[in-house]
């Protein structure tokens, strides 16, 4: 099995950072509608426009998703991290 360099501080930066994108992600104005709608165009065009605003949730959906995993993982490493060291600690007699 490899080692698994983790950098607990990082992993917090990158949750932040996602969670920041989420909120821009999902505050972001819908485009408004072209034209008439009874042209196909036009109709068209406002069609991708509500799918485009219905993925941009569902990705700042995700985005939140990923941020939260992610500062759950930055918290348990540390708490392991934090772990190991107390135990190797109790193995090393003082001098």
């Amino acid at each position: 099995m490899g080692l698994l360099d983790t950098n607990c501080d990082g992993l917090a930066q990158l949750a932040a950072h996602c969670r920041s994108q989420a909120v821009a992600l999902a505050g972001a104005p819908a485009a408004d509608s072209v034209g008439a709608g009874f042209q196909a165009t036009a109709a068209a065009v406002n069609d991708a426009n509500a799918e485009t605003a219905r993925a941009s949730q569902v990705m700042a959906a995700r985005m939140h998703d990923t941020a939260a995993q992610l500062a759950s993982a930055a918290a348990h490493f540390a708490t392991t991290d934090q772990q190991s060291a107390a135990r190797l600690r109790q193995l090393v007699p003082e001098v």
